[in-house]
């Protein structure tokens, strides 16, 4: 017979498997101001790092040209996120293993053609997504630029965001601006940072440390430095992420797809900051006028 403390370990160890079971993956959305910086291929590689590191990773795919992710792993896309939010199948139907640890979803068709979400939309997406995160350890989104820079639903529903920088005074430019954009119309109060194609890790320091004093004065956000990846087809961001990743339980952690318009109007937060952005110039050395 069981006595009342063998209840009580029973109840605890309970209480500890419900705990692991609502720990959510790590996600993230790599995004950038332009493409030809090296995003998608600093993705595949930090995933495939993670992956051998004994991390389970679902890599999202929103673009649909023939240097995307599924090309990295000689895969096709055989459905779309968009036939979830259709109500056509289950997100379990929509990844597809590549490798070992390491499964791959399109959300190409969804990006280019899903603008907003209607409540029910946004309610199978949170559902869906939470199932997704507490299947695996990390999910990392490439996220594509629509026509004006917008990102999709599914980047602004990640609950972490990296920009990826390539050492360009245009691609910096378009970064900052899409940053500004963010927190303007949206309210993102923090963002992480890699730079890409640096000369060296001393310039891609330099890069990211103006970069953070500018928007921490001007837009009043956190920027924090994820590292550089001077040549993406070989340096990735895992460890990056092992470390400065949280890897504590916050409702903020899960995804946050959220119906159009919003309740509510634009969130305080964001008005306040919108308020309080002016354009602004850095002082970058060779990449003087940047912003």
């Amino acid at each position: 017979m069981l006595d009342k403390h063998s209840g009580a370990m029973a109840d605890q160890a309970a209480g500890l498997r419900r705990l692991f079971r609502a720990r959510p993956a790590r996600a993230v959305a790599f995004v950038s101001g332009r493409e030809a910086c090296g995003r998608t291929t600093l993705l595949v590689r930090t995933a495939v790092a993670l992956a051998e590191a004994g991390e389970a990773v679902v890599m999202i795919d929103e673009n649909a040209g023939p240097d995307n992710v599924h090309a990295a792993f000689g895969a096709k896309a055989r459905r779309d996120l968009i036939d979830l939010v259709r109500g056509d199948c289950a997100i379990e139907r929509l990844v597809q293993p590549v490798a070992p640890r390491l499964s791959l979803m399109s959300a190409a068709r969804f990006a280019d053609e899903i603008h907003q979400l209607a409540a029910v939309e946004a309610g199978r997406l949170n559902t869906a997504f939470r199932r997704l995160q507490e299947g695996s350890s990390y999910v990392l989104i490439d996220c594509a630029a629509r026509n004006g820079q917008q990102l999709s639903p599914l980047a602004l529903a990640a609950p972490r965001m990296a920009v990826v920088v390539a050492a360009q005074s245009s691609a910096i430019t378009r970064a900052y601006a899409l940053i500004k954009r963010l927190v303007q119309e949206r309210g993102r109060d923090g963002f992480q940072v890699a730079i890409t194609r640096a000369r060296s890790d001393q310039e891609a320091q330099d890069i990211f440390h103006n970069m953070r004093h500018t928007a921490h004065e001007h837009l009043g956000v956190r920027l924090d430095y994820l590292g550089s990846a001077r040549v993406p087809s070989a340096d990735h961001l895992a460890d990056a992420l092992q470390t400065h990743l949280s890897q504590t339980v916050e409702a903020e952690e899960w995804f946050g797809f959220a119906p159009h318009p919003l309740a509510g109007g634009v969130p305080a937060a964001a008005s306040k900051r919108a308020e309080a952005v002016a354009s602004t110039g850095l002082r970058l050395g060779r990449h003087a006028g940047a912003f």
